[in-house]
């Protein structure tokens, strides 16, 4: 038993710093994604579901090596795909390619980055 607790604490170590880097202002930035989030889906979801939704996905385009729309698809499926339809799929898809241009080009946060039209600017 004391195996799998020595490699839990590196783990959670090792997303704690993750979740630091993607979201440095805590809630706030948690908060910033959720909302937008309910914004493309219209509010056919309750907060709780979309801040997993927010988390998960924000995690995956940023780890995962090509992030296109297909590949964000793949990830909804094992969740969550039934609650979006095509159109969501592509704004939740360019939100979140903004939100890595902005986080990683432009230093800003998800809590600074927010909708101009069909547009994110920061």
């Amino acid at each position: 038993m004391g195996l799998f607790s020595k490699k839990k604490k590196p783990m959670n170590d090792m997303m704690a710093q993750m979740s630091a880097s993607i979201f440095p202002k805590g809630e706030k930035d948690i908060n910033a994604v959720t909302d937008e989030i309910l914004l493309i889906l219209h509010n056919k979801i309750n907060r709780k579901e979309a801040t997993n939704i927010a988390l998960k996905s924000v995690f995956i385009s940023r780890m995962s090596k090509e992030f296109d729309i297909e590949r964000l698809k793949a990830h909804l499926a094992g969740y969550c795909l039934q609650y979006f339809n095509d159109d969501q799929v592509k704004k939740l898809h360019d939100y979140l390619t903004a939100l890595s241009a902005a986080m990683m080009i432009h230093r800003r946060t998800p809590s600074e980055v927010r909708r101009d039209g069909d547009a994110y600017v920061w």
